[in-house]
């Protein structure tokens, strides 16, 4: 199966008209637009069945907890945002989820709540609950908490095909470059997710830190195809298609 892989377009800041290719499937592995534009971007730009897991800037000026179905809302039938979800399409399983930080990766997450907090626009601009509160990094840590889990539990499940998981976040910190003077920064910005590669995992794509990858790790492909923000150098590939 051919998969057209990008992320991190930020069409928010500058349009992106997609090239033609041929793939099967496209992955768009989150930052797409901000709020329900994604969606409604994504299916305008592409007639082929369309796999879209969140990222961290579809919540921003809206309600954590309502952008999954805003976003439904706005897809057209192809288009398919998965949280915590798995898409089965022919041969090939896709778990889907935004995924989020443990913000514990360097080893001290009271520190780098207080840096993340300090530090990211999500927490100014993402709103929680009824009350619509703004972001902490409780939330963050208790839904990373609970994509874990799930992907534990899927990943435990006979298959006989190919398995793709889709997140924003990154699942290995090897993908985390340094992010500033604090080392403690660094954990919002990934996982130390290195259990679930005992699991069957053919490809895992991610997005988030705007930097390209492309990298076989414990037998498992990582492909990370950002293009960031505009004049900002990634290593993007419009036309990446990936074959599993």
């Amino acid at each position: 199966m051919k998969l057209h892989i990008l992320s991190d377009l930020h069409c928010e800041f500058a349009d992106f008209v997609p090239p033609v290719v041929d793939c099967d499937v496209v992955v768009l592995a989150g930052d797409i637009h901000v709020k329900s534009r994604g969606a409604r971007w994504a299916s305008l730009a592409f007639s082929t069945p369309v796999v879209y897991a969140m990222g961290n800037h579809e919540h921003y000026s809206g309600n954590i907890d309502r952008t999954h179905s805003k976003l439904l809302d706005a897809a057209e039938a192809h288009v398919h945002v998965l949280e915590n979800q798995v898409l089965e399409y022919g041969d090939v399983q896709f778990f889907c989820a935004t995924a989020w930080t443990s913000l514990a990766a360097t080893g001290d997450p009271v520190a780098a709540s207080w840096c993340a907090r300090d530090s990211l626009n999500d927490f100014r601009a993402i709103r929680v609950g009824e009350q619509y509160r703004r972001l902490r990094p409780d939330d963050l840590i208790a839904r990373n908490r609970e994509t874990k889990e799930w992907l534990e539990a899927q990943l435990s499940l006979p298959f006989n095909g190919k398995r793709v998981v889709v997140t924003h976040h990154p699942p290995l910190m090897k993908f985390v470059s340094d992010q500033g003077a604090d080392p403690h920064l660094r954990a919002a910005y990934g996982n130390n997710w290195d259990g679930l590669m005992d699991f069957k995992i053919d490809l895992w794509i991610f997005g988030h830190t705007h930097e390209a990858v492309d990298e076989v790790v414990n037998g498992v492909r990582f492909v990370s195809n950002p293009r960031g923000y505009p004049t900002e150098e990634t290593g993007f590939r419009p036309d990446l298609v990936v074959s599993v």
